[in-house]
């Protein structure tokens, strides 16, 4: 019969402390933000590190169109590739396609600019220690 292998974990410490209800309120909202248990936010924020906030399902939509954006420049680029020298000349010469291409790319600029505004929620970050 074999042996079980028991992994020993490092022993804890128990600490406790006073607040009120409204400061507990506070932390376990802070901590649920993240996703993480009141016990780890409290002990990240008592290291100096501030956990980030998950993202809004506005800020996963927008992060979401990115990606969409990002596959558009690269089906562009793509095609872009595999025409010869003459092809690009000749593309870029057509005022049709140039105004499609300006539009194009209008709206692509306006739709990163919608992105950014809807990822303007305050996400608190690491604080730098000082030297």
């Amino acid at each position: 019969m074999k042996k079980k292998r028991i992994i020993k974990r490092p022993t804890t410490r128990v600490h406790s402390f006073r607040c009120t209800e409204e400061v507990w309120l506070q932390l376990k909202a802070l901590a649920k933000e993240c996703g993480i248990s009141l016990n780890r936010y409290l002990t990240e924020t008592g290291l100096k590190h501030h956990p980030r906030q998950r993202l809004t399902k506005e800020e996963v939509d927008a992060l979401n169109s990115l990606v969409y954006a990002r596959t558009d420049l690269i089906s562009i680029s793509n095609v872009l590739a595999k025409k010869t020298e003459e092809e690009k000349l000749k593309l870029f010469r057509t005022e049709k396609f140039m105004s499609w291409w300006i539009k194009a790319s209008a709206e692509l600029i306006r739709h990163w600019y919608s992105i950014e505004e809807n990822i303007s929620s305050p996400v608190l970050t690491k604080e730098r220690s000082e030297p």
